[in-house]
């Protein structure tokens, strides 16, 4: 009877051996369920490989393909990503690539870190041989983890240990290769691109520079076709605050909110140097006898709305010590 040590030990050990094949689930569904790839550099980004898609693996190096056109290569050092842009892909480091779906274990291997966890990763019964795509293969079930109530049955190819397979047998739902090419040489051309690439900042600066464009070209159309004076409107806010999380009987000093606004109150200082640690702009002033503060959450307080503030909180006070605290990286972006 095979040890499940042999098997551990053919998963867990690269090999040189290629392998050609497609991807397919079972049952097949109306809407793909992509093997999807992450690649990290400054920024996440997503390359997908769907059901049905055909796979080029040797070594390191990965090729996936989708209607003939590739969505992700790599040589095992960098990685190209074509989803955004099949003619420029984004290229980035591998070790920055993280690999997520169900059907991942079909395209890389597991680490031996991976297999001593508790997601799949122990027998559940005796290993049998079996010939599966016309190929040697060993055949068990893993144990499932805690919160998953049945096992998953995987394909092991005895000479390349690449699961060929999974399934749960008890639903007949899982993937596998429909068609498998072991040892055939591949070209190492197909696991590198020449063309041209860009980097995460390179994209994210071109999708700027677009969405100006798109802003602007809209902004002119806007004031060409309707106005071109600012459409400034007052509007009624309310300051009340519906939560008072901080008051002080004592001194009635309170910092309070709702869901639109912020407003709170402190003994004057001496100075004048007192601040709420707020996120968004706000403003501070002081009367005689307070210090004040009020903020808006969704948009920026302004002059006029702290003068209507001032007439309502302190109608007869004298205003002294106005400041407007716009706090850097401040939550709210423009």
């Amino acid at each position: 009877m095979t040890d499940w040590t042999d098997v551990l030990h053919a998963l867990t050990s690269p090999t040189d051996i290629s392998l050609r094949g497609t991807i397919r689930e079972t049952p097949s569904e109306p809407q793909r369920n992509p093997t999807t790839f992450k690649t990290a550099g400054h920024r996440l980004m997503f390359v997908r490989a769907v059901d049905d898609c055909t796979v080029w693996l040797r070594g390191a190096s990965t090729r996936v393909e989708y209607d003939g056109r590739p969505v992700f290569v790599t040589d095992g050092t960098t990685a190209w990503d074509f989803t955004p842009d099949p003619e420029r892909p984004l290229i980035g480091p591998v070790n920055r690539v993280l690999y997520f779906g169900k059907n991942q274990f079909l395209i890389r291997r597991r680490t031996a870190a991976e297999w001593a966890g508790t997601d799949f990763t122990s027998p559940a019964g005796p290993i049998d041989e079996v010939r599966f795509l016309e190929r040697d293969c060993w055949t068990v079930e893993l144990a499932p983890p805690p919160g998953k109530p049945h096992p998953m049955r995987v394909w092991v190819d005895i000479e390349t240990g690449r699961i060929l397979g999974h399934q749960i047998d008890l639903l007949e739902i899982g993937a596998r290769y429909v068609d498998v090419t072991v040892g055939e040489p591949l070209d190492d051309g197909l696991f590198t691109w020449t063309g041209p690439t860009q980097t995460h900042e390179e994209r994210q600066r071109d999708l700027q520079r677009r969405g100006d464009e798109v802003r602007r070209q809209q902004a002119e159309w806007f004031a060409a076709s309707v106005t071109g004076t600012p459409v400034v409107a007052r509007v009624a806010v309310d300051f009340t605050p519906t939560t008072v999380p901080f008051r002080d009987d004592e001194t009635g000093a309170f910092d309070g909110h709702n869901d639109h606004t912020m407003l709170a109150r402190s003994p004057r200082s001496v100075d004048g140097s007192w601040a709420p640690r707020w996120g968004p702009l706000h403003y501070v002033w002081s009367t005689p006898e307070w210090d004040w503060a009020a903020a808006m959450m969704e948009c920026d307080i302004d002059d006029d709305t702290v003068r209507t503030l001032q007439s309502i909180l302190h109608p007869d006070a004298s205003v002294d010590r106005q400041r407007r605290i716009d706090p850097p990286r401040r939550g709210r972006v423009d």
